[in-house]
């Protein structure tokens, strides 16, 4: 019995150790078939000059025979399946116009597609939905299309290179940067038109009150866009702003004038302690308008320059503009001009003058064609010449005007083109054939003329002394002789042109006038109108008035048709009712 146990003994371990043995062979037959394989398959003429586009397929090609002759029937033919899928998929994508999986722009996949539907889709991400943020350190200024930056997607372009990739995104993926075209013109358009929003004026050294103490504040920078340098980075980081959806506007910096104030404190005090009054003087009217502005306004307005004190412009033009809201909406529309003010407020800081003189002016306006209107008959109603109307409506024909047709009167501050002298006026009322000149309020000269005769009478409205000749010279077609060959010239003395009648013909003041015939107009003396449209004072007359009436001296000529718009014209024609107006001496 025991001998039976140690020979069953025996076998059983003679089978164990033919069993390892077995293994043992098979498992270095495998390994040499293995090696075998792979060698082969490195070895083919196909690997070693595929491009990369088959390198990855030809990799998962070599694992599945590697599995398919190392491993049972079983999974040869499980083997048999994959590849047979594989390939089919594969060809899916290398042998028609589908995109490779795992393949990106513009943060959108565009694997599994096919080449029309993925330029579909990048174009209406592009139209619809990309929004680049312009920032100024940080800080989004505003959210722009593609199109308004001049950035046009080429989505031929772009698909055509994801196509191209082939599999080299997978597993991992792949993203493609878009073909982007940039039109220059159009972002230079939009940045200029951009520029306003980000322009921020330097501010000025100026001054505050702080618990009853002048205060000098420090300067600070302004900035404004920088556009060359910010289109230079919009057209060489292209990609990259459209990826990141973001473009940093490059801007400059902007130095104030001064940074220190303190130098002009005590001038600044001066000025903000005393009684500062800001006057509007219409030359039309005559009106003097006062606002009364306290220290802590004209403070506000008020910076230090490098050669003194001079004013915050910024900030002096929005106290302009609260005065202009009553003026313009008031009967007749009225305005301070905002430069012509700031030129007048530098100078008065300039000189500590807290007297302001400021110029009010008026608008166009819109008038109605009346019954027996023409353009003459409008001019002097309006107290203009018809040469600036029909300037300003080169439409209307003159001589068809209808009832109730609308043309536009131009601004009357086309007549004064000079600063007004507000302290002297001269009135001249045609229909007495009279001047009286105030200085002052206050009546200075009062003396008989001549004006312009039936065939070029003189136009009533308000004007202003323009220009000073001793002497000058005209002429008249009645000066003619029968052939019109030979016109003469008359000479008159003391001449004083206050407006255009006709490009290159002004008419205005005078004294005598010597005709080529030697004798004189109107005999040399004045009582009826005579003259072709100026104004005729007896020469020693004439000669004081220019004397007196510097440039821009404000002139109000009054007749029938334009009635005084002065409190000194009605003043003037009151003071003519009260005296003799029919002694014309000879000489004054």
């Amino acid at each position: 019995m025991n001998d039976y146990k140690r020979r069953y003994k025996d076998r059983n371990s003679s089978g164990i150790r033919n069993r390892q043995v077995a293994r043992n062979r098979r498992k270095q037959f495998i390994a040499q078939i293995k090696i075998s394989s792979i060698s082969k398959i490195r070895d083919m003429p196909l690997f070693t000059e595929a491009n990369k586009i088959l390198q990855k397929p030809w990799m998962m090609l070599h694992d599945i025979v590697w599995m398919f002759v190392t491993q049972l029937p079983v999974f040869k033919i499980i083997s048999l399946i994959v590849l047979f899928v594989t390939m089919v998929i594969l060809g899916s994508y290398l042998f028609t116009d589908t995109i490779s999986p795992n393949v990106y722009s513009i943060d959108m996949e565009l694997g599994g597609l096919t080449t029309e539907e993925a330029e579909a889709k990048l174009q209406t991400e592009w139209e619809e939905n990309l929004l680049i943020d312009l920032t100024i350190d940080g800080y989004t200024i505003v959210q722009v299309t593609p199109a308004e930056l001049g950035l046009s997607i080429d989505t031929k372009e772009t698909v055509n290179i994801a196509k191209n990739l082939g599999f080299s995104s997978i597993p991992f993926g792949a993203t493609v940067n878009p073909s982007i075209n940039v039109d220059y013109s159009t972002a230079q358009s939009f940045l200029l038109d951009l520029s306003d929003q980000i322009y921020e004026a330097p501010y000025e050294a100026g001054y505050t009150w702080q618990d009853g103490n002048l205060i000098a504040e420090h300067g600070q920078l302004g900035q404004q866009l920088d556009i060359f340098f910010t289109l230079e980075h919009l057209t060489q980081e292209t990609i990259k702003i459209v990826s990141d959806r973001h473009l940093e506007l490059l801007t400059i910096e902007l130095l104030p004038t001064v940074m220190d104030a303190s130098p002009h404190l005590d001038e600044a005090y001066a000025f903000l302690t005393s009684d500062i009054n800001l006057r509007g003087y219409d030359p039309f009217s005559h009106e003097t308008i006062t606002w009364q502005v306290d220290s802590k306004t004209a403070s506000g307005w008020m910076a230090s320059g490098s050669n003194g004190l001079t004013v915050r412009e910024d900030v002096f033009v929005k106290y302009i503009r609260s005065i202009n809201e009553g003026l313009i909406n008031s009967e007749s529309p009225r305005y301070l001009d905002e430069r012509h003010s700031i030129e007048k407020i530098r100078e008065a800081l300039h000189a500590n003058n807290p007297e302001i003189l400021l110029r009010i002016r008026y608008l166009p306006q819109p008038y109605e064609i009346e019954q027996r209107d023409n353009g003459f008959l409008i001019g002097r109603k309006n107290g203009i010449p018809f040469l600036l109307i029909s300037e300003a409506n080169p439409a209307v024909n003159w001589n068809q005007l209808t009832i109730g047709q609308h043309i536009q009167i131009p601004s009357r501050d086309e007549l004064i083109p000079e600063d007004p002298i507000s302290n002297k006026r001269i009135i001249v009322d045609l229909e007495t054939q009279w001047l009286v000149a105030f200085e002052n309020d206050e009546i200075v000269f009062s003396w008989g003329i001549s004006s312009g005769r039936d065939t070029a009478p003189t136009y009533p409205g308000v004007f202003q002394i323009l220009t000073h000749n001793s002497v000058a010279y005209g002429s008249s077609y009645s000066l003619c002789n029968t052939e019109g060959t030979d016109c003469g010239q008359w000479e008159m003395n003391w001449f004083m042109g206050i407006y255009e009648v006709i490009p290159g013909l002004v008419n205005g003041f005078h004294g005598a006038v010597l005709l080529p015939n030697g004798g004189y107009l109107g005999g040399g003396g004045v009582s009826t109108p005579s003259t072709f449209g100026c104004v005729m004072s007896l020469d020693a007359n004439a000669n004081r008035l220019f004397e007196w009436a510097e440039m821009g001296t404000m002139v109000e000529i009054l007749s029938e048709d334009f009635e005084p718009e002065s409190e000194l014209g009605r003043r003037a024609l009151e003071f003519i009712d009260s005296i003799d107006t029919t002694y014309r001496p000879m000489s004054a």
